[in-house]
């Protein structure tokens, strides 16, 4: 018999929790049966809700109880403070120990990254981890990392995350050939400070990397799809993604205004019904959540604090592929096989 694919998820964080996470375990459930999953939290209070949801039993699923959370606005200093005892913490730990795969979490950034960088540790090779997310674009999805683990990064940085990312590619979308670009200002070779020039030369160079070096990417290309997989650091990383994030909502809350303008705008908008549909379902941020902290001897899954249960099962759907596909094994043996310093 195959063993299941077991996931730790700390129950605890993020808004509406315990409930949303619930519902998303049962989704997941729905569309998954060689899946277990570990539930962390107040066991008092997940017990509260864990009945009206169908699909979740003893059969897949477990509760372990945690006294304590790590509070959403709390510093990464006080986080650790709270002690062994949060559900974050334990959830991390256990994967540690072996006794789950894989951690989703819904809760502080910070927190998540540290504990689990202090709990689980950096795979050799691998200098810093980096958060990784699938971005939407014309043709399919990329992977753009790093955004926001990392303020300053090297040119070493760089071409680790580049080596983080084509893995991430090829197992989440199950592709051989990978195309990898850095992030730049410019097309140009003069173009970019030292840290992105450097790596741009290193990555020519090396000709044993498993993925193809595509060069130098601008910001409003992303969306093409001509590159699998964008690097950068994560300063830049994240305020891409927020611009993102925030064009994008700008856009539908426009064309939703625009429609309900008037009467004929309002028929217009009944012709036009299943392409807007389309378009939504296309650019909806629930089914791209949950970023990966790539480089950690385990993977470690960062839920958005808002989502909702189907966003929150899509960070769980997210998780059972990486499993699937042996990501992390994947990273290892690649940097054990590329000198890339």
């Amino acid at each position: 018999m195959t063993k299941k694919i077991s996931i730790a998820v700390d129950a605890m964080g993020g808004d509406n929790a315990p409930e949303k996470v619930l519902e998303g375990i049962n989704l997941l459930f729905e569309n998954k049966v060689d899946v277990y999953v570990d539930i962390y939290g107040d066991k008092d209070l997940i017990l509260k809700s864990i009945k009206k949801y169908k699909y979740l039993s003893q059969n897949n699923c477990n509760i372990s109880h945690s006294p304590n959370k790590v509070p959403g606005d709390v510093s990464v200093r006080d986080a650790i403070k709270l002690g062994k005892q949060t559900s974050m913490w334990m959830a991390i730990e256990s994967v540690k120990s072996g006794k789950n795969d894989i951690i989703v979490s819904s809760g502080n950034t910070g927190a998540l990254l540290v504990i689990s960088k202090l709990i689980l540790k950096m795979i050799n090779g691998v200098d810093k981890p980096a958060l990784a997310a699938i971005w939407p674009n014309f043709k399919d999805y990329s992977i753009v990392l790093d955004l926001g683990a990392n303020i300053e990064c090297t040119e070493d940085n760089l071409v680790e995350f580049s080596i983080l990312g084509s893995e991430l590619y090829k197992t989440i979308f199950n592709k051989n050939v990978v195309l990898t670009g850095l992030l730049n200002i410019g097309s140009e070779e003069i173009k970019g400070n030292d840290s992105i020039k450097n790596a741009h030369l290193k990555l020519q160079k090396n000709k044993s990397l498993n993925f193809t070096y595509n060069g130098y990417i601008e910001g409003n290309e992303i969306k093409n799809g001509d590159v699998n997989v964008i690097v950068t650091d994560g300063f830049t990383g994240n305020v891409a993604l927020k611009t993102a994030e925030g064009t994008a909502n700008f856009i539908t809350t426009e064309i939703k205004k625009s429609f309900s303008s008037s009467i004929l705008s309002k028929i217009g908008y009944l012709f036009s019904y299943f392409a807007f549909k389309e378009i939504k379902k296309k650019l909806d941020p629930r089914k791209y959540n949950g970023a990966i902290f790539l480089g950690l001897n385990a993977p470690v899954i960062k839920s958005h604090g808002g989502a909702d249960a189907f966003a929150f099962y899509n960070s769980l759907n997210l998780s059972y592929q990486i499993i699937n596909g042996n990501l992390v094994n994947k990273i290892k043996n690649n940097f054990i096989s590329n000198n890339v310093k």
